[in-house]
């Protein structure tokens, strides 16, 4: 069992901004000897989950976890779903939207829409951040009940900005905010200048929370412009709750 831990340990550190390490950055990172990662490392290229290039020394993401990832993309319909309406939302507004799901305490991105608003954020596919400081991620939070969200996110709190909850009691109320109307706002709170309204969805086959979000220069839209990308959410979950029942 040591050894599955260690290889899905492995597995864990590679991400977008860093698709390529080598064993000793490995070890380093998951504190554990060189001997057993040197071990993990070669049954994972063994079972083609990772590749290894001699030359620079660094191993990477190997073709099975590529398939592996084909195969949930095309058993995910509701994925699908989610993102074709949200694109039309992107289209029409002008502004980025992003699908993520539970990592743990954090969530990560799982689709990137961009619209054609200049404001840009390093959130590709892959990116995770604190649940508790994202207006999709208080969406999905306020999904669950107050024991399961509590035993999620740590208390306290991670320090993200000073405008985020820094404990369990205050976000219980941002959350029950939430619950009231269906809708998560935050304002400059992850990122300085950057507005978000976010909705959370649960797939109805897989049971899995989806967080839904639309970004947008804080600066720049009025509440009325704010008033109709909240409206176009509620409409897209409207819709996929009536097409799904």
């Amino acid at each position: 069992m040591s050894a599955l831990i260690t290889a899905l340990d492995i597995l864990k550190v590679f991400t977008f901004a860093e698709p390529a390490l080598n064993q000793a950055e490995l070890a380093r990172r998951l504190g554990r000897p060189k001997a057993t990662v040197h071990r993990a490392l070669k049954t994972l290229r063994e079972s083609s989950l990772l590749e290894y290039d001699p030359t620079t020394r660094l191993y990477s993401p190997g073709m099975r976890l590529f398939e592996l990832g084909q195969i949930f993309s095309s058993q995910n319909h509701f994925l699908d779903l989610l993102t074709k309406r949200l694109q039309k939302i992107c289209e029409v507004h002008g502004h980025t939207g992003y699908i993520t799901i539970f990592d743990g305490p954090d969530l990560m991105v799982l689709r990137m829409i961009r619209g054609s608003s200049p404001l840009a954020i390093a959130t590709a596919p892959g990116y995770r951040a604190a649940a508790h400081s994202t207006s999709n991620g208080r969406a999905m939070l306020a999904l669950l009940d107050d024991e399961d969200w509590q035993q999620r996110v740590p208390e306290p709190l991670p320090f993200v900005s000073h405008k985020t909850p820094a404990n369990h009691a205050q976000l219980r109320e941002i959350l029950g905010r939430i619950r009231s109307s269906g809708r998560s706002l935050t304002d400059s709170e992850s990122y300085e200048g950057v507005a978000s309204c976010g909705i959370a969805l649960r797939d109805p086959d897989r049971a899995e929370i989806y967080g839904i979000a639309i970004s947008f220069p804080a600066n720049l839209l009025d509440a009325n412009a704010r008033e109709d990308i909240a409206l176009a959410l509620d409409k897209l979950r409207a819709d996929v709750s009536w097409q799904d029942t």
